[in-house]
């Protein structure tokens, strides 16, 4: 009975031991853009309402909306996400992107100058594990 008792003891423990180190292991994970393109939009345009590009139709109208030089590129949204940040500033950049428990969260940095544009930061990251982003469902 003593040994039957120890067993589950260690057995517990060990348990215990594997959900700690998986927990201490869900750190988040640093995400780098791929590729990288900017643009512009009127001030007066209504700028896109959504954060993330899943799909093929939105990459084309958002591409041609923050009027980025050159045709769009072909993108596999399977394996890729693109996103999208507009502010009215010379300058918009994704910066310390990470991935926790399925969510992006993303940073955006813009300088103070207020030009009479917006512009658009537009990236392309590894879609793997990335089942949110900034708590919203990807593709919105």
């Amino acid at each position: 009975m003593k040994r039957r008792i120890t067993s589950s003891i260690a057995a517990l423990l060990a348990g215990i031991a594997i959900s700690w180190g998986s927990l201490a292991n869900a750190q988040p994970m640093t995400i780098e853009p791929f590729k990288a393109w900017s643009g512009r939009l009127p001030r007066d345009e209504r700028p896109p309402l959504q954060s993330s590009i899943a799909k093929d139709s939105d990459w084309a109208r958002i591409w041609k909306q923050c009027r980025v030089q050159g045709p769009s590129p072909k993108v596999d949204f399977h394996k890729t996400l693109g996103l999208v940040a507009v502010r009215r500033g010379s300058l918009v950049k994704f910066m310390n992107m990470s991935v926790e428990n399925g969510n992006l969260k993303t940073n955006v940095v813009v300088t103070p100058d207020m030009p009479d544009y917006m512009s658009c930061a537009i990236v392309l990251i590894d879609r793997s594990g990335i089942k949110k982003v900034n708590g919203n469902p990807v593709g919105q």
